[in-house]
């Protein structure tokens, strides 16, 4: 009962359509071919516009975890991600790392209930950047986009994999 209530808590809305997408730093290691995979799927088996920016760069999230990294510096850097997005006309963020996802959530959230934190930030990331940003209308991983479009995958499926020997 517990796990199903957590569950109900986090649902959110998925965005359908305009996706900015941050890659992983390290997912291609463990699972090779899965970025393509989701980037192929989205936008030419679902017609999605999803931007692959060349610019987006890691979150340092492992050196976050790691205490390598400043949480200042984390905040200032996810503000930088927000930024392209903004640039290049997105407001959906989709992440593949989950430690990316929880490092946008959580400095989101702290965001939210520390308001001077995302002043310092916007200051940060302004002093070194020269940029401003917007704060996403959506954030999800893509394992919640794949949710979201599970029954038109499955429509298009060419063999379904239940009960395959």
């Amino acid at each position: 009962m517990m796990k199903r209530a957590s569950w109900t808590e986090y649902q959110k809305q998925i965005a359908d359509d305009r996706y900015y997408y941050g890659r992983s730093c390290i997912r291609q290691n463990f699972f090779p071919g899965s970025e393509k995979a989701f980037i192929d799927i989205l936008q030419r088996d679902l017609g999605r516009d999803l931007l692959d920016d060349p610019k987006h760069s890691s979150c340092t999230g492992i050196g976050y975890h790691s205490d390598i990294v400043p949480l200042e510096t984390i905040m200032t850097v996810v503000a930088r991600q927000f930024s392209l997005m903004n640039e290049a006309g997105y407001e959906n963020f989709v992440t593949s790392c989950i430690t990316s996802f929880g490092v946008y959530t959580e400095v989101l959230a702290t965001w939210a209930e520390f308001p001077e934190t995302e002043e310092r930030t916007r200051e940060n990331l302004l002093k070194a950047t020269g940029r401003e940003f917007r704060k996403p209308a959506s954030l999800a991983h893509t394992s919640d986009v794949m949710f979201h479009f599970r029954e038109e995958i499955a429509a298009r499926a060419k063999r379904r994999l239940v009960n395959v020997a």
